[in-house]
């Protein structure tokens, strides 16, 4: 059954759940006993295929991240329309970390163990040519179609379209 509520401009919204994960570095842990383990915030989502859609993915939100990041192996199934490349690098600026990417629209939809999800969303994303990398959702074309709540206290959020 799905979550409904009223928006300020009078329409109908849905809210999709999203859950905490807490992952643990068991080599930093050693050096820091109260460091305890590492929060992330986590979401369900499908994405469209030439001739249907995948299986449910376990995704990463990161509220830092411009834009989304898809491995190899799951983007070359993916209905995908290819705009350029580009390349990809994280926190450390040497060239030994970039990653080659293509830019492209997929479409997905975000889900939740109760059966809510979203409408089917198209969105750019940066298409890896590696596996070695999670899926990460972003904001450009898909997080900032939606609300976007959590409470990392009580491990409990939802994004709301």
């Amino acid at each position: 059954m799905s979550t409904h509520c009223s928006s300020s401009q009078g329409r109908t919204s849905t809210k999709v759940n999203l859950f905490f994960r807490r992952l643990y570095d068991f080599e930093l842990l050693e050096k820091l006993p109260d460091y305890d383990g590492l929060l992330r915030l986590s979401c369900i989502m499908r994405f469209k295929t030439r001739d249907g859609w995948t299986e449910l993915k376990n995704v990463i939100i990161d509220t830092g991240a411009h834009t989304t990041l898809i491995p190899l192996s799951l983007w070359k199934r993916l209905d995908v329309e290819i705009l350029t490349e580009h390349y990809v690098r994280g926190l450390v600026p040497d060239e030994k970390c970039k990653v080659d990417v293509k830019v492209g629209w997929v479409k997905g939809v975000i889900v939740d163990e109760r059966g809510n999800q979203t409408d089917e969303i198209r969105f750019r994303a940066f298409l890896a040519s590696i596996d070695a990398i999670p899926i990460i959702i972003g904001f450009k074309d898909l997080l900032d179609k939606f609300k976007l709540c959590f409470d990392s206290i009580n491990k409990t959020g939802y994004v709301e379209a």
